[in-house]
């Protein structure tokens, strides 16, 4: 692999949010070109289950416990990383939600959304981002070198569009899409403040990813993006590497769109 762009051997990469739906995407993405991965989330319930899945596609990871709204969380996280591999050269922060399982008021109207649900939101979303950049950039500063991959969303770019919500159960509060733009915003102005160090940082926006969504919901929603239907997750994985990896070598505070459309209408 030595002749190959994407080639990440002997590269460490950590992933937050370990748990979520497009975690062990990232880890085989990265794995199968030759990073070790660590996986971090505050909840470690499914920790062996995924780690086992991993082993199965010849991905062996760790998988540490992260409380990414707590600097002190992060540091120890770190301490883990060097510790063990004694550096670290990729971040994805990817630890992300929306609260919904969370909260009695989640469907509240954008006059009623309860302030706590808006701290809740933003503290992981966006804080966690800052505070991963902040403790794990200052070591990438230190080396000289590092890929941060920020993960944003669709609406972190446009606005949710709110005629496809009414009758399916399924809604987006402001407080999400407010802390996307704020990821993306994150990373232009560390990408513009670092990149002379040796330290890209970009981010990368996926599509809807389909998670067994079904109904008026996905019909809307196909009928609206140009490629006909909803991404799947496993299609993030070419972005994942390439912004990783020396093939994006001078690209620097790019958001990297890949959602079959939706933003070209």
């Amino acid at each position: 692999m030595k002749n190959n762009l994407f080639d990440l051997t002997g590269k460490v990469a950590l992933v937050t949010g370990g748990a979520g739906l497009l975690a062990t995407e990232h880890a085989l993405a990265l794995s199968e070109y030759g990073a070790k991965v660590i996986l971090a989330d505050i909840n470690l319930d499914r920790a062996k289950e995924i780690t086992a899945f991993l082993k199965e596609e010849d991905c062996e990871i760790d998988f540490i416990k992260c409380d990414v709204t707590s600097r002190d969380s992060w540091q120890e996280l770190l301490k883990f990383i060097l510790d063990k591999y004694q550096k670290i050269d990729i971040l994805i922060n990817n630890a992300g939600f929306t609260n919904q399982s969370k909260s009695k008021n989640f469907d509240a109207s954008f006059e009623n959304f309860p302030l706590e649900d808006w701290n809740a939101i933003m503290n992981v979303n966006l804080t966690g981002a800052f505070l991963g950049c902040q403790v794990v950039g200052s070591q990438m500063l230190k080396q000289k070198s590092g890929s941060i991959i920020n993960i944003a969303s669709l609406y972190g770019v446009v606005s949710p569009n709110h005629n496809i919500y009414p009758e399916t159960g399924i809604s987006q509060p402001v407080a999400y899409s407010v802390s996307k733009h704020g990821v993306i915003a994150l990373t232009k102005y560390l990408a513009t403040l670092w990149a002379k160090e040796g330290v890209r940082v970009n981010s990368l926006t996926p599509g809807g990813i389909w998670n067994g969504h079904d109904g008026l919901f996905l019909e809307r929603f196909k009928n609206l993006n140009p490629i006909g239907r909803m991404s799947d997750k496993s299609e993030l994985r070419g972005g994942i590497v390439y912004l990783a990896s020396e093939s994006s070598s001078h690209v620097v505070g790019h958001n990297l769109i890949i959602d079959g459309g939706w933003t070209a209408w």
